[in-house]
């Protein structure tokens, strides 16, 4: 069985995505400094508690079981590439491991994720891969072309990663970097999580006064996104994180613009099973993919 890799980037050669600076938008950009205050708040939660926030996200999600029989429905006989952005322990390369079949000892894997500490625990796990392989990139300070160089990929996953990217022009180039390492007829499948909409994280929600007063690196409050949030987590509610909230118009309008179709949309995960709204999308075999409608 092979050995998994754990390796942090020097950049690789890029990959242009094709657009051009600015393209986006009518949406207020961040200014960089509010972006990385919000992105220390999070470096410091998973530098803090990474250990103790592994060992709560070992399960696999429900909605999973669609994209992979997506996936699995074009993947043919061939050697398969999946790309997994903020894969923080590697919970869904074992989900992968536990449900493809022979399919997965002709798949070759990359995650990606900004925790140090959390691809260490997704490196520790001996899966049956034909390559498995771990870098470490912080997606608001760089680009994720950083950490792929040339390669390309037939499925590429983001769970439980949009939220915590500041500012829809960052959230746009990341899924810009996506769409660039995506081959023709390759699937693309993100969430976005639904927190504002239930009441048990709304009524959790520390307001940016209230953190601003302690805060060593407090935050430009009139920069802020509408749905930019702070969250805290574990029993105590002592550590936080930056969290973005995108309703289903607000995502689809960042997906508009991709080179890419949606080829289905569901909810899944939670109590519930409405926790999360899964986009799959899906890149054209001829790379003409006519653009998503925003509504």
């Amino acid at each position: 069985m092979p050995d998994s890799k754990v390796g942090y980037c020097n950049p690789l050669p890029r990959r242009p995505t094709g657009r051009k600076a600015g393209r986006n938008r009518e949406a207020k950009a961040v200014n960089r400094k509010t972006a990385l205050a919000l992105n220390a708040i999070n470096t410091r939660f998973y530098g803090e508690l990474a250990v103790e926030f592994s060992s709560t996200r070992e399960a696999p999600w429900p909605g999973w079981l669609r994209v992979l029989s997506n996936f699995e429905r074009r993947a043919g006989d061939r050697e398969l590439a999946v790309l997994d952005v903020g894969c923080g322990n590697g919970r869904f390369a074992t989900f992968l491991a536990e449900n493809l079949g022979n399919r997965r000892e002709r798949l070759h894997y990359l995650g990606v994720d900004a925790s140090g500490t959390l691809l260490e625990h997704a490196g520790a796990k001996k899966l049956p891969f034909a390559t498995t392989e771990y870098r470490g990139l912080d997606f608001v300070e760089s680009h994720l072309g950083e950490a792929l160089g040339l390669r390309d990929f037939d499925l590429v996953v983001l769970f439980g990663v949009l939220h915590h990217i500041p500012g829809a022009a960052r959230r746009q180039q990341l899924l810009d970097d996506v769409c660039a390492h995506l081959r023709p007829g390759g699937l693309v499948a993100l969430t976005a999580w639904q927190f504002e909409a239930f009441e048990r994280f709304r009524d959790k929600v520390l307001p940016w006064d209230e953190y601003n007063r302690t805060a060593e690196s407090p935050v430009d409050t009139r920069e802020l996104e509408s749905g930019d949030h702070l969250l805290p987590w574990g029993q105590d509610a002592v550590a936080v994180r930056y969290c973005h909230f995108a309703d289903e118009k607000q995502t689809r309008q960042v997906l508009a613009d991709l080179p890419l179709e949606i080829v289905e949309t569901y909810t899944a995960d939670g109590r519930e099973g409405n926790l999360n709204r899964y986009f799959l999308l899906r890149k054209s075999e001829t790379n003409d993919a006519p653009r998503n409608p925003a509504v």
